[in-house]
Protein backbone atom coordinates (compact mmCIF):
# COMPACT_ATOMS: atom_id res chain seq x y z
CA UNK A 1 0.00 0.00 0.00
CA UNK A 2 1.59 3.31 -1.02
CA UNK A 3 2.58 5.55 1.91
CA UNK A 4 0.79 8.80 0.07
CA UNK A 5 -2.14 8.15 3.01
CA UNK A 6 -5.02 10.83 3.62
CA UNK A 7 -6.70 11.50 7.13
CA UNK A 8 -9.02 14.15 6.33
CA UNK A 9 -12.53 13.37 4.30
CA UNK A 10 -13.76 15.50 1.55
CA UNK A 11 -10.93 16.92 -0.72
CA UNK A 12 -7.66 16.78 1.62
CA UNK A 13 -5.40 14.66 -0.04
CA UNK A 14 -1.98 14.37 2.49
CA UNK A 15 1.27 14.67 2.05
CA UNK A 16 3.70 11.42 3.26
CA UNK A 17 5.19 11.08 6.17
CA UNK A 18 8.91 12.00 5.51
CA UNK A 19 9.99 8.95 7.65
CA UNK A 20 8.21 6.62 5.04
CA UNK A 21 9.54 8.69 2.27
CA UNK A 22 12.71 8.11 3.76
CA UNK A 23 12.78 4.07 3.94
CA UNK A 24 10.47 2.80 1.48
CA UNK A 25 10.54 5.46 -1.52
CA UNK A 26 13.56 7.48 -1.54
CA UNK A 27 14.27 11.52 -3.53
CA UNK A 28 15.68 10.15 -6.77
CA UNK A 29 13.17 7.61 -7.37
CA UNK A 30 10.31 9.99 -6.33
CA UNK A 31 11.82 12.46 -9.00
CA UNK A 32 11.84 10.27 -11.98
CA UNK A 33 8.45 8.72 -10.89
CA UNK A 34 7.17 12.41 -11.75
CA UNK A 35 9.47 13.21 -14.44
CA UNK A 36 11.13 15.97 -12.23
CA UNK A 37 14.98 16.57 -12.72
CA UNK A 38 17.05 18.35 -9.56
CA UNK A 39 20.30 20.49 -9.09
CA UNK A 40 21.15 19.91 -5.79
CA UNK A 41 21.46 23.64 -4.45
CA UNK A 42 25.01 25.28 -4.96
CA UNK A 43 27.06 26.09 -1.71
CA UNK A 44 25.08 24.46 0.31
CA UNK A 45 25.27 21.42 2.61
CA UNK A 46 22.87 18.15 2.66
CA UNK A 47 21.16 17.96 5.99
CA UNK A 48 19.03 15.27 7.59
CA UNK A 49 15.09 14.80 6.77
CA UNK A 50 13.41 15.38 9.90
CA UNK A 51 9.65 14.46 10.68
CA UNK A 52 7.58 17.84 9.34
CA UNK A 53 3.66 17.17 10.36
CA UNK A 54 2.85 19.63 7.67
CA UNK A 55 4.93 19.42 4.91
CA UNK A 56 6.59 15.91 4.91
CA UNK A 57 9.59 16.35 2.46
CA UNK A 58 12.16 14.44 1.05
CA UNK A 59 15.57 16.37 0.64
CA UNK A 60 16.61 19.27 3.10
CA UNK A 61 19.81 21.81 2.34
CA UNK A 62 20.94 24.73 4.58
CA UNK A 63 23.55 27.40 3.98
CA UNK A 64 26.81 27.05 5.72
CA UNK A 65 26.00 29.90 8.09
CA UNK A 66 22.85 28.75 8.06
CA UNK A 67 21.08 31.38 7.23
CA UNK A 68 18.90 30.18 4.46
CA UNK A 69 17.13 26.48 4.18
CA UNK A 70 15.73 24.61 1.37
CA UNK A 71 13.06 21.50 1.65
CA UNK A 72 12.06 19.99 -1.50
CA UNK A 73 8.95 17.86 -1.82
CA UNK A 74 8.00 15.74 -4.75
CA UNK A 75 4.14 13.94 -5.17
CA UNK A 76 3.98 11.62 -8.14
CA UNK A 77 0.10 12.04 -8.66
CA UNK A 78 0.16 8.09 -9.30
CA UNK A 79 0.77 7.96 -5.67
CA UNK A 80 -1.78 10.01 -4.22
CA UNK A 81 -4.77 8.64 -2.51
CA UNK A 82 -7.96 10.70 -1.87
CA UNK A 83 -10.45 10.16 1.34
CA UNK A 84 -13.41 11.61 -0.69
CA UNK A 85 -16.89 11.27 1.29
CA UNK A 86 -19.68 12.61 -0.33
CA UNK A 87 -21.99 10.26 -2.14
CA UNK A 88 -23.83 13.22 -4.71
CA UNK A 89 -20.42 13.72 -6.06
CA UNK A 90 -17.86 12.18 -8.08
CA UNK A 91 -14.21 12.16 -6.31
CA UNK A 92 -12.07 14.61 -7.77
CA UNK A 93 -8.90 13.97 -10.01
CA UNK A 94 -5.31 14.37 -8.73
CA UNK A 95 -4.67 16.32 -11.52
CA UNK A 96 -7.14 18.79 -10.34
CA UNK A 97 -6.36 19.49 -6.97
CA UNK A 98 -2.88 21.56 -7.44
CA UNK A 99 -4.54 25.03 -6.57
CA UNK A 100 -6.52 24.00 -3.24
CA UNK A 101 -3.33 22.10 -2.12
CA UNK A 102 -1.15 24.92 -2.67
CA UNK A 103 -3.36 27.23 -0.55
CA UNK A 104 -3.78 24.92 2.02
CA UNK A 105 -0.66 24.07 2.30
CA UNK A 106 1.22 27.52 2.47
CA UNK A 107 -1.83 28.46 4.47
CA UNK A 108 -1.31 26.23 7.35
CA UNK A 109 2.60 27.17 7.39
CA UNK A 110 1.94 31.15 7.69
CA UNK A 111 1.01 32.71 10.86
CA UNK A 112 -1.97 33.64 11.01
CA UNK A 113 -2.94 31.78 7.73
CA UNK A 114 -1.97 34.81 5.86
CA UNK A 115 0.23 34.96 2.59
CA UNK A 116 0.97 36.80 -0.22
CA UNK A 117 0.87 34.74 -3.56
CA UNK A 118 0.66 34.26 -7.44
CA UNK A 119 0.40 32.17 -9.96
CA UNK A 120 2.89 32.04 -12.85
CA UNK A 121 1.58 33.22 -15.92
CA UNK A 122 1.44 29.71 -17.94
CA UNK A 123 4.45 30.65 -20.06
CA UNK A 124 6.72 31.60 -17.17
CA UNK A 125 5.52 28.24 -15.32
CA UNK A 126 6.45 26.53 -19.10
CA UNK A 127 9.97 28.44 -19.52
CA UNK A 128 10.84 28.12 -15.57
CA UNK A 129 9.64 24.72 -14.96
CA UNK A 130 8.40 23.11 -17.90
CA UNK A 131 5.40 22.85 -16.07
CA UNK A 132 1.69 23.29 -16.48
CA UNK A 133 0.86 25.40 -13.62
CA UNK A 134 2.89 27.02 -10.86
CA UNK A 135 2.55 29.44 -7.99
CA UNK A 136 4.51 31.34 -5.25
CA UNK A 137 3.62 32.18 -1.95
CA UNK A 138 5.51 34.14 1.08
CA UNK A 139 4.46 34.36 4.62
CA UNK A 140 5.94 35.28 7.79
CA UNK A 141 6.03 30.95 9.45
CA UNK A 142 4.09 29.80 11.92
CA UNK A 143 5.91 29.35 15.20
CA UNK A 144 4.78 26.03 15.49
CA UNK A 145 6.53 25.14 12.10
CA UNK A 146 9.88 26.42 12.81
CA UNK A 147 11.42 27.73 15.98
CA UNK A 148 14.56 29.09 14.37
CA UNK A 149 12.99 30.38 10.99
CA UNK A 150 10.89 33.20 11.07
CA UNK A 151 10.15 33.94 7.32
CA UNK A 152 9.21 31.43 4.02
CA UNK A 153 8.68 31.20 0.61
CA UNK A 154 7.21 28.35 -1.01
CA UNK A 155 6.90 27.30 -4.79
CA UNK A 156 4.68 25.12 -6.31
CA UNK A 157 4.65 23.66 -9.53
CA UNK A 158 2.27 20.82 -11.33
CA UNK A 159 2.32 19.44 -14.85
CA UNK A 160 -0.86 16.80 -15.52
CA UNK A 161 -0.50 13.08 -14.83
CA UNK A 162 3.32 13.78 -13.59
CA UNK A 163 3.76 15.34 -9.89
CA UNK A 164 2.97 18.02 -7.96
CA UNK A 165 6.30 19.26 -6.34
CA UNK A 166 7.61 22.07 -3.89
CA UNK A 167 10.08 23.91 -2.80
CA UNK A 168 10.29 25.63 0.33
CA UNK A 169 12.79 28.26 1.49
CA UNK A 170 13.20 29.40 4.76
CA UNK A 171 15.02 32.12 6.55
CA UNK A 172 15.02 35.32 8.91
CA UNK A 173 15.32 37.22 6.10
CA UNK A 174 13.75 36.90 2.93
CA UNK A 175 14.81 40.39 1.42
CA UNK A 176 18.34 39.71 2.54
CA UNK A 177 18.54 36.08 0.69
CA UNK A 178 16.74 37.33 -2.58
CA UNK A 179 19.62 37.03 -4.75
CA UNK A 180 20.46 33.48 -3.41
CA UNK A 181 16.85 32.26 -3.42
CA UNK A 182 16.76 33.73 -7.19
CA UNK A 183 19.46 31.49 -8.15
CA UNK A 184 17.84 28.48 -6.90
CA UNK A 185 14.40 28.84 -7.40
CA UNK A 186 14.11 26.41 -10.38
CA UNK A 187 16.76 23.73 -9.21
CA UNK A 188 13.79 21.61 -9.32
CA UNK A 189 11.28 21.44 -12.27
CA UNK A 190 10.28 18.64 -14.90
CA UNK A 191 12.64 17.49 -17.44
CA UNK A 192 10.50 17.67 -20.03
CA UNK A 193 6.87 19.90 -21.25
CA UNK A 194 4.33 17.32 -21.89
CA UNK A 195 0.83 18.52 -20.91
CA UNK A 196 -0.94 21.78 -20.11
CA UNK A 197 -3.08 22.38 -17.49
CA UNK A 198 -6.81 22.85 -19.43
CA UNK A 199 -7.99 26.34 -18.14
CA UNK A 200 -11.64 27.73 -19.02
CA UNK A 201 -11.90 29.93 -22.09
CA UNK A 202 -11.33 33.44 -21.35
CA UNK A 203 -14.11 36.09 -22.13
CA UNK A 204 -12.58 36.79 -25.66
CA UNK A 205 -12.28 33.02 -26.32
CA UNK A 206 -16.15 32.46 -25.31
CA UNK A 207 -17.00 34.91 -27.78
CA UNK A 208 -15.98 32.96 -30.64
CA UNK A 209 -18.17 30.33 -29.64
CA UNK A 210 -20.84 29.31 -31.97
CA UNK A 211 -24.29 30.54 -30.54
CA UNK A 212 -27.05 28.19 -29.85
CA UNK A 213 -30.64 29.29 -31.26
CA UNK A 214 -32.97 29.40 -28.38
CA UNK A 215 -35.93 29.69 -31.24
CA UNK A 216 -34.74 26.44 -32.45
Amino acid sequence: MSCFRPVAALLIVLLPAAACLATDIGFQQLLEEGGLEFQPPEGMQVKKVEPAYVMPYEARYVSKEGELEVRYAIRPLQRIEIDYQDPHNAAPAPNDLFNMLFRTLSETLARDHQVMSRIYPAEMAREEYRAGWAAIGVFDLSPDISSEYREAMLIAIHQNDKADAYTLFLTNDLAAQKARIKKLRSNLKFKVFENPINTPPSPEELQQLPMIDEKG
